[in-house]
């Protein structure tokens, strides 16, 4: 009859494997704490089945030695301080990121299994953890320094668990709390019975707890990021927003999100989330980050954490600066970062919830690589405009309430207008005039810029053909395109079609870039124009200035026209060093044959100083402000026809 030490031992094996073949079919993704998890059931599959063959021995079911025996029980010592080292492994990964850290730290935690590991093995000469004699096992001298090192990685690893299981969603914080429980019974059981059978089932048990608990918490995780989902970030909000040990949410959106949803493949962009989910563990150290999903990304810093506001912006500013590969295409990524200072009492459980929102909502207003807003300096009355504007914006498209308008671009040489920039405007029904300057860095955001550019593509395209500019002097009509129409994959092909519908020549389009667009994706940009200057469009520069103003980036670009933003314009009138480097910058285009436009001419003494400087056009108020077309006509119509 088998003897019930090797059924129950047996048994337990069995559990493990099906516990294994669960943890592979359902706890799907390869993150770091479920790869130790596993590591954790494979070192207690090997235990058990060393038990086996020590149980084997013991009850004579095969012939043995004490060589034998002393083998049995090395390896079961160094498997046992194994299984325990690696759950305390298991955990700080869990809920520290652990396995960022250097290896340096990673070492010094497994220094006590690896020193106890290497004097189980010297045992087989010193007899320090134990040795056999006529088949029977006894204790060492250093016996109960082993159980010491195997307790101290199960006590410290549990007590860091239970301290901070807040941080992890529910069901696995009252599960850690239950293995605490488990634990105790554990300590317990090994000194009064002296057991290891019933000792290490009770390992077993807090292995299944964990099991089962990485299963439901499977519900909380992204599966692409492997970071806490929206649903965990709602559920910890609800419960723990409010409480004295929060310091601070910092709310993360990826700015490029829509472009590259637009204009890269699927997997790009997956790609791209999750790189950044691994730059988010890495640069905090924190568990409590959560992926919410249309690149938007949560942490939640606690008053214990060692968390460094300053050391992880620039750790991720450093990222950013280092383009990232979509598909053997660079590109730089920009990010939105909303902090929520959670101690200084604004923000509080009952409006955290619409500061998330509006802050999800909120404009961009820096074209920096990492966009920082401090939302306790913000009122939900400015965030609420934010809302207002979107529904304008909607209202607009489906009604038709946009509208274009032309501001004058005048030759210095022949003294008469020989062009005009086309700017749209929205003046809405219930909110009156909205500033381009508001609703296109929103619709920008929402991606609503692209409906936007269909409208002002066929309202100026119909404008030059149904009335006859050439005759009236206008060589062409500048055109603006976002960042999001330069880098439209389906951009040639639109202005084509727009060519054709309404059957006019591109020469009488100048299609105006922004110097900012050469920072997202050189590659594609200069492929894009490129065809576009087959079909024979021509290309501005616009607000030159105020991005990189690299000399050498835009001599790349084919570009006939720079124009120099009015905030230069304006510095050279105030400041002699300034109106110097506006004399050489308009000295230097034009040595490398470019003209010139001035724009943000307010005055007379502008005028004046800008012609004499060479400037081949001037732009501005001092001109004329954007009109709508009839008065755009009739304006061309005083000042060309003589």
């Amino acid at each position: 009859m088998i003897n019930m030490r090797f059924a129950y031992n047996f048994l337990i094996l069995s559990i493990l494997f099906i516990c294994i073949w669960f943890a592979y079919i359902g706890i799907k993704g390869n993150a770091y704490y479920k790869r130790t998890f596993r590591w954790l059931m494979w070192a207690g599959v090997l235990m058990y089945i060393n038990r086996l063959f020590g149980i084997a021995m013991e009850e004579n079911y095969i012939s043995y030695n004490d060589f034998m025996l002393s083998m049995e029980r090395v390896i079961h010592y160094v498997l046992t301080v194994t299984v325990y080292a690696l759950y305390a492994f298991f955990i700080y990964c869990l809920i520290d990121q652990f396995h960022y850290f250097s290896r340096l730290k990673k070492l010094l935690l497994f220094i006590p299994a690896i020193l106890i590991d290497i004097i189980i093995i010297s045992s087989l000469w010193t007899h320090l953890i134990f040795y056999v004699e006529d088949g029977t096992y006894y204790e060492g001298k250093l016996f109960y320094l082993m159980v010491f090192i195997r307790g101290a990685y199960a006590l410290t690893a549990t007590a860091h668990a239970v301290r901070k299981r807040h941080l992890l969603p529910g069901i696995f914080g009252q599960s850690v709390v239950l293995v605490a429980i488990f634990a105790i019974i554990q300590a317990v059981e090994f000194f009064i019975s002296y057991d290891e059978t019933l000792y290490y089932s009770t390992l077993i048990t807090n292995i299944i707890i964990f099991l089962l608990a990485l299963t439901v918490v499977e519900f909380y995780k992204d599966g692409l990021t492997s970071l806490l989902n929206r649903e965990a970030f709602e559920q910890y909000a609800a419960k723990e927003i409010g409480k004295r040990n929060n310091k601070a949410v910092y709310l993360i959106k990826l700015k490029n999100y829509e472009y590259i949803k637009e204009n890269c493949h699927e997997t790009s962009l997956l790609s791209i989330i999750k790189d950044l989910a691994e730059c988010l563990k890495e640069y905090t150290m924190l568990p409590s980050i959560y992926y919410l999903g249309l690149g938007r990304y949560a942490i939640i810093v606690h008053k214990k954490d060692k968390f460094d506001e300053k050391e992880f912006l620039d750790k991720l500013k450093d990222r950013l600066d280092i383009t990232f590969d979509l598909n053997g295409v660079s590109i730089h990524l920009n990010l939105f970062v909303a902090i929520m200072n959670m101690e200084s009492g604004k923000i509080n459980k009952n409006n955290f919830f619409k500061y998330v929102s509006a802050c999800d909502d909120i404009k961009y207003r820096s074209k920096e690589a990492i966009e920082i807003i401090y939302c306790d300096s913000l009122g939900i009355d400015q965030l609420q405009r934010y809302r207002n504007v979107e529904e304008a914006i909607e209202r607009a498209l489906v009604e038709k309430e946009f509208r274009m308008f032309y501001q004058p671009i005048i030759s210095t040489e022949k003294q008469k207008v020989i062009s005009a920039e086309a700017l749209i405007r929205l003046n809405d029904r219930v909110l009156g005039f909205v500033s381009p300057e508001e609703f296109i860095p929103i619709s920008e955001s929402n991606g609503k810029i692209l409906e936007i550019s269909e409208f002002v593509i066929d309202s100026v395209f119909r404008f030059v053909r149904d009335n006859p500019l050439k005759d009236m002097g206008i060589e062409f009509i500048e055109l603006n395109l976002s960042v999001m129409q330069c880098m439209d994959k389906n951009l040639t092909e639109k202005l084509k079609y727009y060519t054709d519908k309404y059957q006019i020549d591109p020469k009488q389009i100048n299609l105006e870039i922004t110097e900012t667009a050469t920072n997202f994706d050189e590659d594609r940009l200069r492929a894009q124009l490129g065809k576009l200057k087959k079909l024979g469009f021509n290309f501005s520069l616009d607000d030159y200035g105020t991005g990189y103003s690299n000399l050498v980036r835009v001599l790349e670009y084919p570009v006939d026209i720079i124009k120099l933003d009015k905030t230069i314009v304006w510095s050279a009138f105030h400041d002699r060093d300034n109106f110097i480097t506006l004399k050489n910058l308009i000295s230097m285009f034009h040595d490398v044959r470019r003209k010139i436009v001035a724009e943000g001419v307010e005055n007379e003494e502008q005028m004046n100083a800008l012609i004499e400087l060479g400037c081949d056009f001037l732009q501005g108020y001092y001109y004329s402000k954007p009109v709508c077309e009839e008065d755009f006509l009739a304006y061309i119509a005083r000042h060309n026809i003589m």
